[in-house]
């Protein structure tokens, strides 16, 4: 059981350790009647602020209420972080509420940051998937928005990308070096970083990763290296496509995995299947020697193959030279990073999946992946099925999925729903 911070612990006494005198300023938030429950708010904009942001500190930690204070300490509140250099989106993000006074006194962030780490790590170790690594720090799920880690075989990388959390950068860094005990390194994200008004530091020294993932073996070099790292977010996906083909009666020779950075789904094709002779990685990124280190630690040295292309064009090569293949996997970057881009990002998986469709035939076997926020599952899948209505072929969905367990979420409907997984049989 994972205990929580404060409440019936801390009423009974037990807890007093992580109470110390850090004395909280309050940020009134406008009174609003209906929508989704004030302490329910995970952010909050400037527009929302009562008395606006003047005077206050980028990163303070501050005690959010609503409207007006009961004067008897009555009024339920959050602990929250603010920043008034917000370029664009929140300026106060929310960590944790509190019925009333008597259940909160003072706050010490240190040990909130120590708790919500130890409390995050525990999650992930409830599943074998995560031994060897994972996304063990995944922003205001794990109660530390902003903050994103990494772990790897020989490192963790970490980025942080907000103000409240960057006045502790060290600490949190220091916390994740013992409890992880290896080296930990800060890989910033420079156009977030301008967002909320950071400091930009000198880029410190970072390896080539080593990962691990379902037994496949990856070396990624910093200089090709995308984000951060190695993509997590799909590892329970690209298990749900090993198991379609090690269950598949039909002939799965060729394959192709188009967008394919590290080769991580091509890589856990050829692992699912021996009659897998080869497979196409495609990706318009100087990704040669990393692909071909992949395959040969991997022992698929002989069958695999690096086109650097851009996917389109060498979509519209292969269908006029009519060849088709037996596995298709998609996994392109985000089409968008605005909702308010939405219908341009739909229009682009039409035109890549209609481009996909012809070099399917009867007895493909087609992976679909999205990371674009907003693009629901089923919108995903209505552009593959009007894909697929002029080629004279019938498809047929199998399974769908979205990211796993390492990146949390509470429900569909939260922000940090955003990976998309569909496969299909072509016929």
């Amino acid at each position: 059981m994972i205990e929580p911070l404060y409440g019936e612990r801390y009423n009974r006494g037990i807890n007093n350790a992580f109470i110390q005198e850090y004395k909280l300023r309050t940020v009134r938030i406008k009174a609003k009647k209906g929508g989704r429950s004030f302490l329910h708010r995970d952010e909050f904009y400037e527009r929302e602020v009562e008395d606006g942001l003047q005077g206050r500190t980028p990163g303070e930690w501050v005690k959010v209420v609503e409207g007006k204070e009961d004067p008897k300490g009555q009024t339920p509140f959050l602990v929250g972080v603010v920043n008034p250099l917000v370029q664009q989106g929140p300026c106060i993000r929310t960590l944790q509420s509190f019925p009333n006074d008597k259940a909160f006194k003072s706050f010490d962030p240190k040990q909130y940051l120590k708790y919500s780490i130890e409390r995050a790590l525990k999650k992930r170790s409830y599943f074998k998937y995560f031994d060897k690594g994972c996304r063990i720090l995944y922003g205001a799920v794990d109660g530390l928005p902003g903050v994103i880690a990494d772990e790897y075989i020989n490192c963790v990388l970490l980025q942080i990308n907000t103000a409240g959390m960057d006045l502790y950068r060290d600490y949190i860094r220091e916390n994740l070096q013992e409890l992880r005990n290896k080296k930990v390194i800060f890989l910033d994200q420079e156009d977030y970083r301008k967002m909320e008004g950071l400091p930009l530091y000198e880029r410190e020294e970072i390896p080539n990763i080593e990962v691990e993932e379902s037994g496949i073996q990856y070396r990624i070099s910093k200089e090709i290296m995308q984000k951060i790292g190695h993509y997590y977010d799909h590892r329970i996906n690209r298990l749900k496509l090993r198991n379609w083909m090690e269950n598949y009666h039909g002939q799965l020779k060729k394959g192709v995995d188009l967008f394919c950075y590290s080769g991580s789904w091509g890589l856990n094709a050829l692992a699912a299947s021996e009659d897998l002779e080869k497979v196409h990685f495609v990706d318009q990124g100087n990704l040669g020697d990393t692909l071909s280190e992949n395959l040969k630690i991997n022992g698929f040295e002989h069958r695999g193959e690096f086109s650097r292309r851009d996917v389109f064009d060498w979509l519209k090569e292969k269908a006029q030279e009519k060849e088709k293949f037996d596995l298709v996997i998609s996994d392109p970057p985000a089409f968008s990073k605005s909702l308010k881009n939405k219908t341009k990002a739909l229009g682009g998986y039409l035109k890549l999946h209609k481009a996909i469709a012809k070099i399917c035939k009867p007895g493909t076997l087609l992976a679909i992946g999205s990371c674009t926020h907003g693009v629901t599952l089923e919108e995903l899948d209505q552009t593959v099925n009007q894909a697929f209505w002029d080629t004279g072929m019938e498809i047929h969905l199998l399974d769908l999925g979205i990211q796993g367990p390492d990146h949390l979420m509470s429900s569909l409907s939260d922000r940090e729903n955003y990976i998309k997984f569909l496969c299909y049989l072509v016929c």
